[in-house]
């Protein structure tokens, strides 16, 4: 039987198996911070705190970002993708352990959120490095389209999973549902045949100096201005319409008058929507269209965040949610697809990374900064001015950037084509 166009990649027997590892993995991820989230303001009341976790678990891109590329440049991606998800299954486990017999505080659980990061780096570096290695060329954005569906869609499944949990039995019941997501994925990634030829991870040593290959990738973005522009609007595009998570229990409490159980409710749908998002793109062939969804996303991303701002009532804001995750995710997803379309395989594990490290800093940065200042700029308020400025920077930027303007453009027509259909 034919497997349909929309999900042509998943009959790739080892992309199959990273798919799943991914969603498993990122199912446990966007769980954790449900519980976490949620058991962090009960404990403390206090919006600055939730903010103090997402940043613990974000700013390890930015610390260990730049290392963890040239690792992954230089070692079997596999082996440190499996790695990486065995030790978050220890990192959750414990955390499982300490809530359930009650030693537990929002710095305990803070701590738990830093290493989690660190591992979710590496994991999402190995992760992005590795996929263009199991599939064609010509399907690299249909696979990074159901990529997307998982890594940003996982918020459907882990909080459809830890939102009874939290509600019914509590955060240690989740944190278990994490250790058990993360060794499923785990065993998923072993199951991935590929193996890499040595000469793709030994073109350098990593003795003496490291700064070397992490400079060396550096420069690669710097001389290539596409791969310049395409970071900078992930960065942009994660600090102005992405980095709200530190806010949503403030504003269900107060703007919605809801509690817990929305909000897991509402985490879940901004996740199915961006399920519904990739998949309903994924079978996108031409360069030019998926330039113009790309442009379209982009916008609809500060847009969507804009009207979850005015949202008032539970209904409302699952209706909106739905928008937020389609539209954030389809653009997260194309922009991987052409940042890897456009970097060899030498340098693909320090670009991946830089491009993990201006996401993830951007949201911890964001997420941090928004959340301390929510007593004096209500969460609705924020929501309004950063999904706003975004769409007005998108708007600066297509008027002042031909390289982002060629994305919707049709490509010039060689000139002796032009002279054959003249004569």
């Amino acid at each position: 039987m034919k497997t349909p166009k929309m999900f042509a990649s998943l009959g790739i027997r080892d992309f199959r198996f990273l798919w799943l590892s991914t969603a498993m993995a990122n199912s446990g991820q966007y769980a954790f911070t449900v519980a976490a989230s949620w058991l962090i303001f009960s404990l403390s009341h206090s919006t600055a705190l939730v903010g103090a976790a997402v940043f613990a678990t974000m700013i390890p891109g930015v610390l260990f970002g730049p290392v963890i590329g040239v690792m992954v440049d230089r070692f079997d991606r596999k082996r440190l993708l499996s790695i990486a998800l065995l030790c978050n299954a220890c990192n959750t486990g414990c955390l499982a352990i300490l809530s359930g017999v009650g030693v537990i505080n929002p710095f305990v659980v803070i701590t738990s959120a830093f290493f989690l990061g660190v591992f979710f780096n590496l994991q999402m570096t190995c992760t992005n490095a590795i996929m263009p290695d199991l599939i064609p060329k010509q399907s690299l954005f249909n696979a990074t389209a159901l990529q997307g569906s998982v890594q940003h869609g996982a918020g459907f499944l882990g909080s459809a999973l830890a939102s009874p949990l939290l509600v019914w039995v509590g955060p240690a019941a989740v944190f278990t549902l994490c250790f058990l997501l993360y060794t499923a994925a785990c065993v998923q990634s072993q199951a991935i045949s590929f193996r890499p030829a040595i000469r793709t991870y030994s073109a350098a040593p990593l003795s003496g100096n490291l700064f070397h290959p992490i400079l060396e990738g550096i420069r690669y973005i710097r001389q290539t201005p596409i791969l310049n522009l395409l970071i900078v609007m992930v960065g942009l595009h994660c600090l102005l319409t992405m980095a709200y998570t530190s806010l949503l229990p403030q504003f269900i409490r107060d703007d919605l008058a809801a509690d817990g159980g929305i909000y897991g409710t509402l985490m879940m749908l901004i996740g199915l929507g961006a399920i519904i998002g990739n998949l309903s793109t994924a079978s996108i062939s031409t360069p030019r269209g998926q330039g113009i969804l790309y442009l379209t996303m982009a916008v609809a991303s500060g847009l969507s965040l804009f009207a979850l701002g005015f949202t008032y009532t539970p209904v409302l804001a699952f209706i909106v949610g739905l928008t937020v995750g389609a539209s954030q995710a389809v653009f997260m997803a194309i922009n991987l697809s052409f940042l890897l379309q456009r970097t060899s395989d030498e340098y693909r594990g320090r670009v991946a990374s830089v491009n993990f490290i201006l996401a993830s800093g951007a949201m911890a940065f964001g997420n941090f900064l928004y959340g301390s200042l929510s007593q004096m700029i209500p969460p609705k308020m924020n929501m309004l001015t950063t999904g706003g400025s975004f769409v007005i920077l998108v708007v600066l930027m297509l008027i002042f950037s031909p390289t982002l303007r060629s994305f919707y453009q049709k490509p010039a027509q060689p000139k002796e084509n032009q002279m054959s259909s003249v004569m």
